[in-house]
């Protein structure tokens, strides 16, 4: 009871110290707040965005590196996983729409582009590295390296409708919902040499085409100076095509080939926050957004990893392969011009 006293004086506290902050006593009264939207003006507003992401899966060791020796013959794995990561690459997002002022509502379509790459290399040190994928059919059991190489596609696109709500002079709400689209695929290739330098290459890839609804909220609040806090956030449940594909090949032969393909549902939730700074003039008005991204996929990534490899000339039942799935996040940097004229 004595902790929520004391909260609740010090929200009182702190929304008299923010009223006094924002009193009209201390405004600039040359500077005028009563229209810092445009609400009644309709124009056609562009969206130029530089991103800067990276991708984080599961499900992505390649190797096993021991740090000790095993004792006895049979034992679990002492050492560490080396899994493959993303690093940080470039990609862009346009937008072009109309706001129909005094309407209150706009239309406005938009297109993301990414590429992420990553290489990941471990080499063996003074304690046995093995795979993380089945090879001791064409490799010995021990590895001198093991090479990772992965490549993201990522291309989105929206067409969406907003309702625009300007509930007083310093806060615009816009609830948005339409038609989202695209493709995501990722090719992950994994290369074992072993220690009489013979090869083995691992290829795992997933890609998904489809196509679903959007709904959410975007939000600017004005604080002062041309400084707003400006954030979005949306869901979009989609339904598509999703094919995955694993091989393993060692000296040009290919001696083991999964195809997975069928029709599922998978859920999308984007959100971004951060400050921007927004200026109108007599026939335009600009927006400077940087910010960070957080953008969640659901039943989309897959890694096929075989239980058995057979080499002889013999048809007989094909045990099931274990199939890896799990979350998916892109994210990172934003960096956002958009201009209405």
């Amino acid at each position: 009871m004595k902790k929520l006293l004391f909260l609740a004086i010090i929200l009182v506290l702190a929304n008299s110290a923010f009223a006094n902050f924002c009193s009209t006593s201390k405004k600039d009264l040359s500077f005028d707040d009563s229209d810092l939207f445009k609400k009644d003006k309709k124009v056609v507003f562009v969206n130029a965005e530089f991103l800067y992401w990276k991708a984080d899966a599961i499900a992505l060791e390649y190797a096993f590196q021991y740090d000790q020796t095993p004792t006895t013959a049979n034992t679990y794995g002492l050492g560490e996983y080396q899994v493959a990561s993303y690093e940080y690459d470039p990609g862009f997002r346009i937008a072009l729409g109309w706001f129909n002022a005094p309407n209150f509502w706009q239309v406005y379509g938009q297109f993301s582009w990414m590429r992420i790459t990553s290489s990941d290399k471990e080499n063996k040190t003074n304690q046995p590295l093995v795979g993380a994928f089945p090879q001791k059919n064409v490799l010995a059991n021990e590895l001198q390296s093991a090479f990772s190489k992965l490549k993201l596609n990522y291309e989105l696109g929206d067409l969406l409708i907003s309702r625009v709500f300007v509930t007083n002079p310093h806060l615009r709400l816009r609830l948005f919902g339409g038609i989202t689209g695209g493709r995501i695929e990722q090719k992950w290739r994994v290369t074992y040499v072993d220690l009489s330098s013979v090869n083995e290459n691992i290829f795992n890839k997933w890609r998904f085409l489809a196509v679903g609804f959007r709904l959410g909220l975007d939000i600017d609040w004005f604080w002062g100076s041309n400084f707003y806090l400006t954030g979005k956030i949306s869901t979009a449940p989609l339904v598509g095509k999703h094919k995955c594909f694993a091989a393993i090949t060692s000296r040009s032969l290919s001696f083991e080939d999964i195809k997975l393909s069928r029709y599922i549902g998978a859920y999308n939730v984007d959100g971004y926050l951060g400050p921007s700074y927004q200026k109108s003039f007599d026939n335009t008005r600009i927006e400077i957004f940087i910010g960070y991204e957080l953008n969640g996929w659901f039943n989309v990534h897959e890694v096929i990893r075989s239980n058995v490899v057979s080499l002889g000339n013999v048809v007989t039942t094909e045990i099931t392969p274990n199939v890896n799935n799990g979350y998916f996040l892109i994210h990172g940097f934003i960096a956002r011009l958009t201009l209405d004229f």
